[in-house]
């Protein structure tokens, strides 16, 4: 598993710099940066929170099961602040009680949408400030659960400064949002 989760990371971070020498790149001659994170041993909540937290324009999250109550906090926090929070879940999951966060969310300014066309809606994304210039993308198996922090052998990469990897997984947020139903 670790080596599959390394030869992740590596591939990632060869893309995010293979991006950064492709002419029109906004980050050409910046470095991205990748980090790995392995529950419960790191705080990757913390880490979620902390990212989440710093977000200026946007925050994009995909979800397959929502119920930590941290990040679903910082998520708040970023909406009533004017940072633009959209979350596509499970729809399965949402009826089965596995997001039940999202209403809250909603609440708070949140645009909330579900996704019923696949089996499982099995994505586990961040993506803070995907159009700035440096943009955060998260992704991992890491539910957002207490069980995933604290129970779980989970991992999460943090891609930092990759405006072609945040594109990337900005188009898909954006595919998903678009065949979604937004909760009511």
């Amino acid at each position: 598993m670790r080596r599959a989760l390394a030869a992740l990371a590596c591939g990632l971070a060869a893309a995010a710099l293979a991006a950064q020498s492709s002419p029109g790149s906004a980050a050409q001659g910046a470095a991205a940066r990748v980090q790995a994170y392995f529950t419960p041993a790191d705080d990757v909540a913390a880490v979620i929170a902390g990212r989440i937290g710093a977000a200026r324009r946007s925050v994009q999250v995909q979800a397959y099961l929502f119920t930590h109550r941290g990040i679903a906090a910082a998520l708040a926090r970023a909406a009533r602040r004017g940072v633009a929070v959209e979350i596509v879940g499970d729809a399965r999951q949402h009826e089965a009680g596995g997001l039940p966060v999202l209403a809250g969310l909603a609440r708070a300014g949140a645009r909330v949408w579900l996704a019923s066309d696949y089996a499982a809606f099995h994505n586990k994304v961040v993506l803070v400030d995907a159009e700035a210039p440096s943009p955060v993308v998260i992704t991992g198996s890491f539910n957002f659960t207490p069980s995933a922090q604290e129970k779980n052998a989970e991992n999460v990469v943090v891609i930092s400064g990759s405006p072609e990897v945040a594109r990337r997984f900005a188009r898909d947020f954006e595919r998903h949002r678009e065949r979604a139903s937004r909760l009511q």
